[in-house]
This record gives structure tokens, sequence and C-alpha cells, in this order.
């Protein structure tokens, strides 16, 4: 991961003095303008609502990852430390250097309207074009490219260890038979975005249709429930003092009322608006406002029995790890945990 961050550096150094190689109207730092320039008429609560997505999704934050993660620490670790500094360097990473590097050089070799329009995949089309063109570009393209692999499989384990955790903790199920059915399920998911007829224009819809619910709106819908349940179900002066446990930091009080107040109600604001967006949008219709091509819409009807299917497992799992757990507790309605 450091050598990463090096790597990426140096790619950041050199779009911003790359300049206009392939047209005078085509310059990296037009993108850099892009990037940076506030266009506060295009802050709708769409755009919010993937902002929002994006940072729940790379923090692993709704979607029991960080909680699974967490489950790891001992009572005197460190959680405030070690969350500034993970969200520190990961922002830093993805919105300093992963914005410096793709859309600038995607600008200078493509043009605004190609670099605009990317989508998935940018960075493999617009970086090559750099490396092709700089002294020992090859050698250094198969590095960065292999730093990425290695940062997006040290992703995968993440994706892999809590499911794989909650099979072996919860239902007793052997660590590697777990691995073997995360791996299929997974395959399951994944294999329609392969076979998607669409996927040679880039319109994905088996994909965008996940990407609407799971990779955006159901993550902020579950980060909510974090946010209740870790603050107002556990208690904000339990909260507060299970922060500070180990801490080699203190959290300014001002962060306190931020998490009680602010964050619950200006989500909950969040997703009032983009439930109302997406209702004009026409999500929630048969045939979403976004398919252009009606006869392959059956595939955004795969992605939606795809999270119905995904949805009962879980909540089937869920079911059996509790009455596990706390049946008897449950039965004899007891309070399991005192606060």
């Amino acid at each position: 991961m450091p050598a990463l961050y090096v790597a990426a550096i140096l790619l950041v150094l050199r779009s911003l003095t790359l300049g206009s190689p392939v047209k005078p109207e085509w310059s990296s730092i037009k993108g850099f303008e892009f990037l940076w320039e506030p266009r506060f008429s295009e802050v709708t609560f769409k755009s919010a609502l993937a902002a929002a997505g994006q940072i729940f999704f790379t923090l692993s934050l709704g979607m029991g990852i960080i909680q699974n993660y967490a489950s790891y620490l001992g009572p005197e670790d460190d959680v405030a430390l070690s969350g500034l500094a993970t969200v520190s360097l990961n922002e830093f990473a993805e919105v300093i250097l992963g914005g410096s590097i793709a859309i600038p050089i995607a600008f200078a070799y493509l043009g605004p309207e190609k670099a605009i329009a990317g989508g998935v995949g940018l960075a493999y089309i617009a970086l090559p074009n750099v490396f092709m063109n700089m002294p020992a570009g090859q050698l250094f393209g198969a590095i960065w490219f292999l730093l990425l692999w290695f940062a997006g499989f040290t992703s995968a384990i993440a994706m892999y260890n809590y499911l794989t955790a909650l099979l072996e903790e919860d239902l007793k199920i052997n660590r590697k038979t777990g691995s073997a059915i995360v791996f299929l399920l997974y395959l399951i998911l994944g294999l329609p975005v392969v076979l998607d007829p669409t996927k040679a224009s880039l319109d994905l819809y088996y994909l965008t249709e996940l990407d609407n619910w799971v990779g955006s709106y159901l993550l902020v819908v579950l980060g909510l429930f974090d946010i209740i349940v870790a603050v107002w179900l556990f208690k904000p002066d339990n909260f507060w003092e299970e922060l500070h446990k180990g801490a080699y930091i203190k959290v300014p009080s001002w962060i306190k009322p931020i998490m009680m107040y602010i964050a619950p109600i200006y989500t909950i604001i969040l997703l009032l608006g983009s439930t109302w967006d997406y209702y004009k949008a026409g999500y929630f219709k048969a045939v979403p406002g976004y398919v252009g091509t009606p006869e392959y819409a059956n595939w955004v009807w795969y992605a939606r029995g795809m999270m119905l299917f995904i949805l009962i497992i879980g909540a089937i799992e869920a079911y059996m790890a509790i009455k596990k757990k706390y049946g008897e507790e449950l039965a004899k309605n007891e309070v399991i945990i005192k606060l």
C-alpha cells in the first residue's frame, strides 16, 4: 500500500505537467478545473446520494464489513485514532490522488466529452496513454496496475471475510466450506454482469440497478441504522465513553452533537429527497426511466430478483443466529444486556 501511494503521487505530478499532448484545447488542467471548480447548480439529492453511497462503500459502512473488523478489537484498543487515520488515508487516496489522476489524464488524451462520460474503467482507458509516452513507461505501467490489483484483492478479502465469519461463527460452518459458499454466492451475483447484453453499449442494466439500490440507496439506509444503533440504542453517553476507551486522542466535544443529531437528521433528509428523486426518475417502475432499450428490461428484474434473494438469505441467517444465541433469553423474555 505505501508503494501504491508513492506511485499515485508520481502520477499526480505527471498529470499536472502533462499539458496538451493531443489537441491544444484538451489539457489536464481543464480536467482539474472540472473536478475542483464549484458548480452548486449541479448539487442535487441524486448527486448527494451518489457521493454518500461512494463514501459509505469505500469506508465499508452500511454493509457490515467495518463491524466485522471492529469485532476483532479488544475493549482497550484505540478506535478514535484508528478511525481518523483510516478515513484520512482512504479519502486522501480516493479524492485527492484518485481524482487527480484519471479525469485530468482523460481530459488530455480523450477530450472532455469522453472523460466526463467515461464511467467504469476510465482509468484503464486513459492511463496507458501516459505510460506509452514516458521513460520506462511499460515497466511503470505494469507496476501500477499490479499495485491496483493488490488494492482490489485486499478489498475482496474484506468482502469475503465478514460473510465467511457470519457462516463460521453463527452457523458453525467450517471456514473453508464457508469461503467456498461465499465464492459461489459472489459468482452467482456477478455472472449476470458479464452476460448482460447491454455491456457493449456500457448501459449495464443489471449492474446499474444493483448500484442504484445496493451501491447507493440501501448503503445510506443501513448507515442510518448504524447511527441509531451505535449512538441511540447503545445510549449517547455509553457511545462516547466506549469511543475513548484506550484512545490516544480526545475527540472534540462538538463531534458528539453531530453524531447525535446532525448526522441522523441529515441522513433522513437525504433519504427522503432521494426517494422523491427516485420516484420522479421512474426507478420504482417495472421498466425504470434509465432503460433506453425496453427489450432488455428483464435484466433489471434479474437484479431485483437477486436483491430479494440476498435479502431472504440474510434474514434466514440472522434469524437462525439470533435464535441459536439468544433463544432461551427470548423465550423467557429476559433482558439480555443492561446498559
